[in-house]
């Protein structure tokens, strides 16, 4: 063997040796690039997917409980307004006149609907029922001494809708026995949870105290522009809401809440007259009522769905007027009554 052909010989072996070298290192022969590098690359890119599916999955699934946890309410149920139409009856030893206006609820889970729908009603009716449909024997004997007539003229204004929630405001004058002598005016309201038919009072929203109290007359002041309350008019007041003044035997403290349309606290309470105090001699309110915004109640907040609810709500539902509304021939805006000079 000469030399060139021993060299050629060695160049070959050392071509495989080189080959094998590179392969075992993760050199890639052809274009001398790691090998080693490109496999890390890709599994790294490979880890950043996984982790991103990850995130998504767990976000899907956190939207998934949230959406479980949030009901989503009703957006396309209908309030109606119906009236209580009777004039002059001809069943009792008494005329009766009544325009009772009140809300029908359609559209949402039948048992939640049928128990608002009972509640809206009976509230309408509550002064009726006491003093006309339903009354105790001291109301019969009132009735038999004073009555020539009962009338009552309601209003039911539907003040706030969403898809949790409706807020309606019933607004009443009534004469127990005399248009002209025995007229009164009253109010109050209803809240009505549509996913439960829960009807939620003040007290059950609302901590009342005196510093509650103190808070409704600046925001009364703030509104009317009239001075406020003393310290002792306060205490009284203060009592009436948590129906606790002993010596209130004439009259029946009721407090009550509706939400405005602007999504704020019209918080108030009525005497409503008992017996021989709906003798008045001219119409006559005993309405304290002042709105409030939503903010300035926090620190009097109670542990209630109610805020929650209160919290995601968003305008829903569709409210429709009374069809062939009558307006009270004694208590109506043309009655003669209010243009007697007393």
């Amino acid at each position: 063997m000469n030399e060139r052909e021993e060299m050629e010989i060695r160049m070959e072996s050392g071509v495989e040796a080189g080959a094998e070298s590179e392969s075992g290192t993760g050199m890639d022969p052809g274009t001398g690039t790691d090998k080693t590098g490109k496999k890390g690359r890709k599994r790294k890119i490979l880890a950043v997917i996984a982790a991103v599916c990850v995130v998504i999955c767990a976000g899907g699934a956190g939207w998934m409980v949230f959406r479980h946890l949030t009901p989503k309410g009703y957006r396309d149920y209908t309030v109606q307004k119906e009236q209580h139409y009777i004039e002059y009856s001809e069943e009792y030893d008494y005329w009766d006149v009544l325009t009772v206006e009140y809300p029908v609820l359609s559209g949402i889970e039948e048992n939640v609907q049928e128990m608002i729908n009972g509640q809206l009603y009976e509230t309408a009716m509550d002064r009726v029922n006491y003093w006309h449909l339903h009354p105790d024997e001291e109301v019969k004997a009132f009735q038999e001494e004073q009555f020539s007539i009962f009338c009552s003229d309601v209003t039911a204004d539907v003040t706030y809708h969403s898809q949790y929630l409706v807020s309606v405001d019933f607004y009443e004058i009534y004469s127990a026995g005399h248009p002209i002598w025995n007229t009164n005016i009253t109010e109050r309201g209803l809240t009505a949870d549509l996913l439960t038919g829960e009807i939620y009072s003040l007290s059950d929203i609302l901590e009342i105290n005196r510093e509650f109290v103190e808070l409704w007359d600046r925001c009364s002041t703030e509104r009317t522009g009239e001075e406020g309350w003393d310290e002792e008019s306060i205490d009284l007041v203060l009592s009436w809401f948590l129906q606790e003044d002993e010596e209130l035997v004439d009259y029946e403290s009721r407090p009550f809440f509706y939400i405005t349309q602007e999504g704020e606290f019209a918080v108030g309470l009525s005497l409503d007259p008992v017996l021989y105090a709906a003798i008045t001699y001219e119409p006559t309110s005993r309405i304290l009522c002042t709105v409030i915004e939503p903010e300035k109640l926090t620190g009097f907040r109670k542990e209630s769905q109610f805020w929650e609810r209160y919290e995601q709500s968003q305008t829903a539902g569709e409210v429709l007027p009374c069809e062939d509304k009558k307006e009270n021939i004694w208590l109506g805006e043309g009655a003669s009554v209010w243009d007697w000079e007393y």
